[in-house]
């Protein structure tokens, strides 16, 4: 996401680049909020019907996508807390003449980073990670070895567990970074989108790339944190990471549609597919490089289901799901936790429907207030300012 950064930021930027990074924040938390809106305050009454609800809920997002070409297509999904009301519609094309339904399959992109880290507090839970261990206590040496290097000092033995999670280790983010050619991997993917990369390549490109600050002392989003919290996972269970996500999330809770791209076995069901302005790049989304940053596919239903999952008690004790609310501050209006991300615009109530913009992105969330759980996902073809990245996911669960 983008906005305002701390004092301690090691960047700067531009009026421009802040307002137009603020606008995405309030164009998906309009829309999130309108849904929202409409779902609480409908829910309860006699005088419309829930045809009536449906219908509106579904203008909203057939507006979004005919108003602004630039989404291809959306889905979303409105849970009810108590089950007295359940709501998903949907938008767009999958591929070509093909109509988009509430049950296709959509790469959630960053939204995987909370499904591991729930991964990982459960392990906790169980004694098998400790959050203030140093990641060199579950991973070799080589793998490693000078990823951190700071002003002359070498802190990659001391990153621990707890700041990969929350983003605060300062390692440098292999995807958004530019390297010394002056070129991201992402933008080497979307020139050759047939080169494999494998996850120790995209750590290896971590390490030559400069880290932001000293561990612990700011936070930076970087997708190099959890591709290492995917390999400590490996290591404490013994078990490739697929499997593990397999055992303990997908099949306890019944993810039919759900699995990591390129290493669980996949249903024969075709996700969605993925834009940069107007190319498909739905190939690069499984090349290898997209893991335990990025890589599992799912549907609002079934994320639906994981978030209540996890606020209901099903997957980690309510405590350690505090631990994970330990929020610091990111880039306005966000602040970041472990594995979580927390979004407020506080004084900001929007009852009629919000206007599309081509800003609409990915959210996975909880609304406690009204007792919501809603999945929104737009795939777009507009590339976010700050890193050229396309169908961002933004993982977000409200404090409890």
């Amino acid at each position: 996401m983008a906005g305002w950064r701390s004092p301690r930021s090691t960047r700067s930027l531009s009026i421009n680049e802040m307002i137009r990074r603020l606008s995405v924040s309030v164009v998906l938390f309009a829309m999130a909020s309108a849904i929202a809106w409409l779902t609480w305050q409908t829910v309860p009454s006699k005088s419309r019907s829930k045809d009536h609800l449906d219908a509106e809920l579904q203008d909203i997002l057939s507006e979004l996508v005919t108003r602004d070409q630039s989404v291809k297509n959306c889905v979303v999904s409105v849970v009810k807390g108590d089950g007295s009301f359940a709501w998903s519609g949907a938008a767009g094309r999958i591929q070509g003449d093909v109509a988009m339904s509430k049950d296709t399959p959509i790469y959630i992109a960053r939204i995987t980073k909370l499904y591991k880290a729930t991964v990982i507090m459960m392990l906790f839970e169980r004694g098998a990670v400790a959050l203030d261990d140093p990641m060199a206590k579950y991973l070799p040496h080589a793998l490693i070895d000078r990823i951190h290097v700071y002003a002359g000092t070498d802190y990659s033995n001391n990153i621990t567990v707890r700041e990969l999670l929350a983003h605060r280790s300062g390692i440098a983010g292999y995807y958004t970074e530019k390297a010394s050619g002056g070129k991201s991997l992402f933008d080497e993917l979307v020139k050759n989108p047939e080169r494999r990369w494998t996850v120790r390549e995209t750590i290896d490109r971590a390490r030559e790339l400069r880290p932001k600050f000293p561990p612990g002392t700011d936070t930076s989003y970087s997708d190099t944190n959890f591709q290492l919290l995917g390999m400590i996972i490996e290591e404490a269970t013994e078990k490739p990471l697929h499997v593990v996500f397999e055992e303990i999330l997908f099949r306890p809770l019944r993810l039919d549609h759900t699995w990591l791209v390129g290493f669980s076995r996949s249903p024969l069901v075709t996700p969605a597919d993925v834009f940069f302005s107007d190319t498909n790049i739905t190939s690069i989304r499984s090349n290898g490089s997209y893991w335990a940053d990025g890589g599992i596919v799912s549907t609002a239903d079934e994320m639906n289901r994981f978030l209540k999952a996890l606020k209901g008690g099903r997957l980690i004790r309510s405590n350690t799901l505090a631990m994970m609310h330990d929020w610091h501050q990111w880039e306005f209006p966000l602040q970041y936790g472990l594995g979580t991300m927390y979004f407020a615009m506080n004084g900001v109530f929007l009852p009629r429907r919000p206007r599309s913009t081509s800003s609409a992105r990915h959210a996975a969330r909880n609304r406690p207030a009204a007792d919501l759980s809603t999945c929104e996902l737009c795939a777009e073809s507009i590339a976010e300012a700050r890193n050229n990245e396309v169908g961002i996911a933004t993982p977000i669960v409200r404090s409890v």
